[in-house]
């Protein structure tokens, strides 16, 4: 989970394992336990109806947090994190704009980029290198309502201790919808230069109209 403040269904988040957050002081960032703890709690949909919520208890204020991932608490290698103002990032405007991300790190160099779609259907986004090219999902060009759907890198680095690259990142929706995904390189299998390990997505609870 990379972004807490959304109004998660009942439901959604597993009682039972272990949570790790990674906690960042700038780019020293460190992965470590955290003590999740989950409530209940209700909101007001647009019919007046109360909707079942999750509730996160979240200790300090992790980049994100993981379960179910078999991974080593420590130090842990930071190669990139953006601004507070993501839409003024390198990685969001030469992705927008140009159309490839270059991540320049590990022991071997990625980058991100997207073809077009025939009549402007969206863009499939793919992850390439000296290796190999993986796609990776297809977008609409524009959300719901005409919002920006460029994906955003919240971090990149080496959380898996295997000196390549592993990327965290979020795919904006303006219609109470959320994809939040960790891409592991120690996970990568035939034909894969980093592996969706870990994935939230669904729509928020008591939203929209």
């Amino acid at each position: 989970m990379i972004a807490y403040n959304k109004q998660f269904a009942q439901g959604t988040f597993p009682r039972s394992g272990d949570w790790y957050g990674l906690y960042c002081e700038a780019h020293a960032c460190e992965l470590r336990k955290a003590a999740v703890e989950i409530g209940g709690g209700s909101a007001k949909n647009v019919l007046d109806e109360d909707e079942a919520l999750d509730i996160l208890n979240v200790p300090g204020e992790p980049v994100a947090l993981l379960h179910g991932l078999d991974l080593r608490p420590g130090k842990v290698t930071t190669w990139y994190r953006p601004p507070a103002d993501v839409s003024t990032s390198r990685q969001f405007t030469s992705l927008k704009k140009l159309g490839q991300w270059d991540m320049p790190w590990s022991s071997e160099p990625l980058a991100m980029f997207w073809t077009r779609l025939p009549d402007h259907a969206g863009m499939r986004y793919h992850m390439g290198g000296a290796s190999g090219r993986q796609f990776l999902f297809a977008l609409d060009e524009e959300g719901h309502y005409g919002g920006d759907t460029t994906p955003v890198i919240v971090w990149s680095g080496d959380v898996d201790g295997d000196g390549k690259l592993d990327i965290l990142m979020t795919l904006p929706d303006d219609n109470c919808g959320f994809d939040e995904r960790l891409y592991l390189s120690s996970q990568a299998g035939k034909g894969e230069l980093i592996h969706k390990a870990a994935q939230l997505s669904g729509r928020e609870a008591a939203c929209g109209c």
